[in-house]
């Protein structure tokens, strides 16, 4: 149940942070979602998203605004929300080619860390829409670390080892383990009175009778091979071979042009246009998280390949309706006629479900309370105090290991800034 909540008096503008920019389902359903979820607590809001590079309709689903306006901007926000998605992490390989739109903004922090600092510095309360952490976290980091966990008023991520990754950091604050916040996806589509852009996608890629969605990625070639070596057992069903993420590497031809009733759609459809089709369908095969997560939040049986269960991926266990499957072995075609058709959320997803409203209440109970947070601002004045000696320790540290730097003080803001960047790229 939502708790009740007593509206601002005014209309809240709230920035939300992530990788909005690209071609994929999952990360374009966060703000959707977010935006959703408050506005049915807060009242009518405006929520500004923020990524690398701007976007706008018709071309893009909705508006997002470049991270190098941020600046100008973030005085003017009550708030700061931070993902979903894998979104925490340092490593330079988020997507390819995907990079910042200016050599000032670092990578990939930018995206995500640096917005919290300078949410943090403006007094705006910053939380966490349960992201998850992607590989190790550089010790050179640990300062900027300790004060975005720290001065954040509500942590939350979506599995135990993001968590643990965190809690060096975290001090006396709770970090959450919430669910992914696509479980709830299924609320923001109407399953018994589909849209007239679905009905006439539908009808125009004759998707009228049963159909399974098949994920167009070369991770499902065994389950293609599988499908035309059994034809017979997908002839009641057309296969709509669906890329729900083609900036990680889905296209239509992923799976062969030859697959037994295989459809394809003309266009990369909207975010929700897409949860309508996976809404849709009978069956789901995937290896996608955010397809799979749309899939059993729906009520639509979702098959995996057995190796797929690690990770990030460990989640969708012990979820009913998720069935693992080795194509060299075979699989139960009756399985295939399990959704959808739900009446209510299984238990599993039920209590899902549950989880997430607490999640929504304690973020909308943070925009609701005083704007400034003491305690965050105080950390953010120690960090301001102590950031001298970390820049002076380092810079005898580069001294020591770049032999061709002097000794005494370098006199260049740039030239130091560069060399501390190198040797932090050398101290990894």
């Amino acid at each position: 149940m939502i708790a009740e909540m007593k509206p601002p008096g005014r209309s809240l503008r709230l920035g939300i942070f992530g990788t909005f920019d690209v071609e994929n389902y999952g990360d374009l359903l966060f703000p959707l979602l977010a935006e959703a979820e408050l506005s049915r607590r807060l009242g009518p809001l405006t929520l500004q998203r923020f990524s690398y590079r701007r976007k706008t309709p018709p071309d893009w689903p909705y508006d997002v605004t470049s991270l190098t306006e941020l600046p100008e901007m973030a005085g003017g926000l009550d708030g700061a929300i931070i993902g979903g998605g894998h979104v925490i992490r340092f490593d330079k390989e988020v997507a390819p080619g995907y990079a910042p739109p200016a050599p000032t903004i670092h990578h990939p922090t930018g995206y995500w860390l640096t917005p919290i600092l300078i949410a943090l510095q403006h007094g705006t309360p910053v939380v966490w829409n349960a992201p998850g952490v992607h590989g190790d976290i550089p010790a050179w980091a640990d300062p900027l670390m300790e004060l975005a966990v720290g001065g954040s008023r509500y942590v939350s991520v979506r599995d135990e080892p993001s968590r643990r990754a965190l809690a060096r950091f975290a001090g006396a604050a709770e970090i959450n383990v919430v669910p992914d916040a696509a479980f709830g996806v299924a609320r923001l589509i109407e399953a018994r009175r589909p849209s007239p852009e679905f009905i006439r996608l539908r009808e125009a890629c004759g998707l009228t009778d049963p159909y399974i969605v098949v994920q167009a990625t070369p991770a499902l070639r065994d389950f293609a091979l599988y499908a035309r070596e059994h034809e017979h057992l997908f002839r009641n069903h057309r296969l709509l071979i669906l890329p729900t993420g083609p900036v990680a590497g889905d296209h239509n031809a992923a799976l062969g042009d030859d697959l037994p009733g295989s459809v394809w759609l003309p266009d990369w459809p909207s975010p929700l246009l897409m949860a309508e089709l996976i809404a849709g369908a009978k069956a789901v095969v995937a290896v996608s998280l955010h397809l799979s997560i749309t899939a059993l939040a729906c009520g639509v049986p979702v098959f995996r390949p057995s190796r797929s269960f690690g990770g990030k991926y460990a989640i969708l266990s012990g979820f009913e309706g998720v069935f693992p499957f080795d194509a060299g072995k075979g699989i139960d075609p009756g399985r295939f006629d399990g959704g959808p058709g739900r009446d209510k959320p299984s238990p599993s997803m039920s209590a899902a479900l549950r989880r997430l409203d607490v999640h929504w209440d304690r973020i909308a109970a943070v925009f609701l309370s005083a704007r400034e947070s003491r305690p965050a601002l105080q950390a953010l004045s120690r960090f301001w105090q102590t950031m001298p000696g970390l820049l002076e320790a380092r810079d005898g540290q580069v001294n020591a290991v770049c032999e061709d730097v002097e000794p005494t003080r370098m006199t260049s803001p740039l030239r130091y800034l560069g060399w501390l960047r190198r040797w932090a790229k050398e101290a990894r």
